[in-house]
């Protein structure tokens, strides 16, 4: 089995509601549909990340060059390709190589699975679960009584962890902390994820007031270049800590576990370049024994089973995972991924499970073609300036 030519398309699937978070909002997502067609018919399913930048024209730039690459070998041939792609020049630039890499790769492991017969887990050794406990992502609002509500009824489903996006402003984030712990009680977990915005100083601060919460673990909370600082706040703030940002590529975890800076390593399959780059952080996680938990850059069906399928094959995997597929008013596969009752579930039909509907898939990239990139990042929108850290 030889592929025979890589497609990228950009999709812009709507939205229930605007996302909110330290760096701006976000209206909808872009999303990079990869198809990598093989001279056995078999079509293999990726993504590549587009809504989080760089722009759409310098991903489909990338795309291009390194599809030359993939075109003429075999699909069962990752490693072989992705060595080959690193070697042209991208081992340089591997966070930015990482996000469409991540996309090309993903699509061979489906086309294998296609061809073989097999679900990819089953590729990667076999799979220990078939689904796994889900976080709720409570959108943020101005009014906090809207968020505790949704906290509440998401428990009320099965949800047992809950997530909000922290950074806003210190005593709206201390508030909604331990309001939704007294209206949650003891028994839900509650996690927040500050997206690099504070300094440590101010990271310290906050958490100790946060921490009779008792809060799950803080994502991010300082800038993501700067490990020290991620071990500080975790010596010095009564609260765990998980690096998201900071674990991106397998020599950052690496350090952060020498430097005993986490007590989770999140990243996911776009940050290290590919469900093997995935696998081997798993691993990593296993010999240090600290948990991992996914990084969801896509809550899409696609994304988020390609998780599932290589997190099944790991006993790391035990904290409730990121994704929040309900944040999309629709998705653009055939049996979109549901987990009302705070629990995902993957397919085990061969390669990742995932049919395109062909309708909706052409649907939104007229969406894409009419609207343009979505982006996440307020600085890119009316000449406006935003950094971190912003506390």
């Amino acid at each position: 089995m030889r592929i025979e030519r890589a497609e990228l398309t950009f999709l812009n699937l709507p939205m229930v509601q605007p996302e909110l978070w330290a760096w701006g909002r976000r209206d909808s997502y872009t999303v990079g549909l990869v198809e990598l067609h093989t001279d056995s018919g078999v079509v293999g399913l990726g993504e590549v990340i587009v809504a989080m930048g760089p722009n759409a024209n310098v991903v489909r730039a990338i795309f291009e060059q390194m599809a030359e690459i993939f075109v003429g070998e075999s699909p069962l041939a990752s490693e072989r390709l992705t060595a080959k792609v690193m070697s042209t020049g991208w081992y340089a630039f591997h966070r930015t190589a990482a996000l469409v890499l991540g996309g090309l790769e993903m699509a061979c492991w489906d086309a294998a699975g296609k061809h073989l017969g097999q679900p990819v887990c089953a590729l990667m050794g076999g799979a220990l679960r078939l689904s796994f406990p889900s976080m709720y992502f409570v959108q943020g609002n101005d009014d906090l009584d809207v968020m505790i509500a949704g906290a509440r009824d998401a428990v009320e489903r099965g949800f047992r962890t809950i997530y909000f996006k922290v950074g806003i402003d210190e005593e709206r984030d201390v508030e909604l902390v331990h309001r939704t712990r007294e209206a949650l009680g003891p028994g839900p977990r509650i996690r927040v994820d500050a997206n690099e915005a504070w300094s440590p100083g101010t990271a310290v601060r906050i958490l100790r007031r946060m921490a009779p919460a008792v809060i799950e673990y803080i994502e991010q909370p300082t800038l993501m270049h700067d490990i020290e600082a991620l071990a500080q706040v975790r010596a010095r703030s009564g609260v765990a800590v998980a690096a998201n940002q900071a674990s991106w590529g397998k020599y950052a975890i690496l350090e952060i576990v020498r430097r005993g800076a986490a007590d989770v390593i999140m990243t996911d399959l776009h940050q290290e370049g590919g469900l093997m780059a995935m696998k081997k952080v798993l691993g990593l996680c296993e010999m240090a024994g600290l948990p991992f938990v996914n990084h969801a850059y896509n809550a899409t069906t696609l994304t988020l089973s390609a998780h599932m399928h290589v997190m099944s094959t790991s006993p790391v995997c035990f904290l409730a995972m990121q994704g929040h597929p309900d944040y999309f008013a629709d998705d653009y596969v055939r049996e979109p991924l549901d987990y009302g009752d705070g629990t995902m579930k993957f397919s085990e039909r061969p390669g990742l499970g995932v049919e395109i509907d062909p309708d909706k898939a052409a649907r939104y990239r007229a969406a894409f073609e009419a609207e343009g990139m979505s982006t996440a990042y307020a600085a890119s929108r009316g000449g406006r300036v935003l950094a971190v850290p912003s506390q």
